[in-house]
């Protein structure tokens, strides 16, 4: 089952946090942070009875800000989870997992391989999956409608995540990349510097 904040009753306000967070809003660094910080906030204070008493699992290194205001929210565990990195991850945290309510979380799913790859490495570990992103591709609906999936919104579009400035065809600026401005493209003129304060 997919829940979606922008249609439930509790996405008052949380309108201008999606604008920022969309790939063609030439926003980076903090704000972006924050967007995503707040949107988790709300996605947790919105589905709240159903992801509380969680072990939070942040995808790194997108996925963090997004994680932060949800375990904030839940003031619940958070492990940070490298999927490029993560031989037996799961296995060597079970003893903050198992019989648990886990939450994988990431800040935009295209495909879902990671993730469900996740999700099949905790099979006999974890009690319960969930899954919450900010971002879920209209590509991957089908796929995740199976799992209990809460997600800000689903986006018509999908983008590999890559080394650009600006969307162009299958390709989009890498969130990570906005996140945390580790491209030329992310930094700020002095003007644009001035402007923002």
């Amino acid at each position: 089952m997919i829940y979606s904040l922008v249609e439930s009753l509790d996405f008052r306000d949380a309108g201008n946090w999606v604008a920022k967070c969309k790939s063609n809003s030439n926003v980076f660094g903090a704000q972006l942070r924050h967007a995503h910080y707040n949107l988790g906030d709300r996605l947790a204070s919105a589905f709240r009875s159903e992801l509380c008493n969680g072990v939070a699992v942040c995808f790194m290194r997108g996925g963090l800000p997004f994680s932060l205001g949800i375990a904030d929210r839940l003031d619940c565990t958070i492990l940070f989870y490298d999927d490029k990195n993560a031989h037996d991850f799961f296995e060597q945290n079970a003893s903050l997992l198992r019989g648990k309510r886990v939450i994988l979380i990431d800040s935009v799913i295209n495909s879902g391989k990671s993730m469900l790859r996740a999700v099949e490495e905790l099979k006999g570990i974890a009690d319960e999956v969930k899954i919450a992103t900010n971002v879920l591709c209209y590509k991957a609906v089908e796929r995740f409608s199976s799992f209990e999936t809460f997600t800000v919104r689903v986006s018509g579009n999908s983008f590999e995540g890559s080394n650009v400035k600006v969307q162009r065809g299958n390709k989009g600026p890498d969130t990570g990349d906005r996140l945390f401005r580790t491209q030329p493209f992310c930094y700020l003129s002095d003007e644009s510097l001035i402007t923002a304060l």
